[in-house]
């Protein structure tokens, strides 16, 4: 009888370890959306810069998190200066149809030479470069983390980018100040994410910042 109860405690542990040992590993997170890292000021000026009436719903797609960690598994990989775009955030009108605005992040070697950039844009200084037209607005800072380079930490250049599919009937400069407006809120919550030293340079708040003469 002891014998009996012994084997069927051993069989019952060695079902209890199979489970544990067979269980997969929780899933990632996502993490919250983009919807979250816009100011409502953010969030006015995307609406501006795609021509949605301030009373139509918008809905936000894109994972800020997951953004993150694909930039990581890009320069990790050691290629960065073959670094493809990141979705960030995708910005629709009332969740139908093609995506009217998007931001996305990527890594890159080069900041533009000052003074060379396309006539559509205007430079302001913010971070490393900011580069911004009517419909476009692009946003260059450097980030020094621990999370490069597999947590040894390592210093990259991200480029990031919104860009609107639509032109807006916001004067220019109107237009260009909510394009900068929304590539900072989006840079400053990646640059949080990815644990940049001193926030990537970038202000704690929005301005707009002096336009730099070409």
């Amino acid at each position: 009888m002891p014998l009996l109860t012994a084997a069927i405690l051993l069989l019952a542990g060695c079902q209890g370890e199979d489970k544990q040992g067979g269980s997969e590993a929780p899933a990632r997170t996502e993490g919250p959306s983009c919807a979250q890292v816009f100011s409502a000021q953010g969030k006015e000026a995307i609406k501006r810069m795609v021509d949605i009436p301030a009373s139509s719903s918008t809905t936000f797609l894109g994972h800020p998190q997951e953004a993150a960690e694909r930039l990581v598994a890009q320069y990790d990989a050691g290629t960065p200066d073959k670094s493809s775009a990141v979705d960030f955030c995708d910005v629709h009108k009332e969740a139908a149809g093609l995506d009217s605005a998007q931001v996305n992040f990527s890594l890159t070697q080069d900041v533009p030479e000052r003074g060379k950039s396309a006539s559509v844009f205007k430079e302001y200084r913010m971070a490393k470069a900011a580069l911004v037209g009517t419909k476009v607005g692009v946003l260059y800072f450097e980030c020094t983390s621990k999370q490069w380079a597999a947590g040894t930490g390592a210093t990259a250049l991200v480029r990031g980018e919104v860009r609107s599919r639509y032109e807006t009937s916001a004067p220019d400069s109107t237009a260009r100040q909510d394009a900068l407006r929304v590539i900072y809120e989006s840079s400053l919550s990646i640059s949080e994410l990815l644990g940049c030293k001193s926030n990537a340079g970038l202000p704690a708040a929005f301005t707009m910042p002096p336009e730099l003469a070409k």
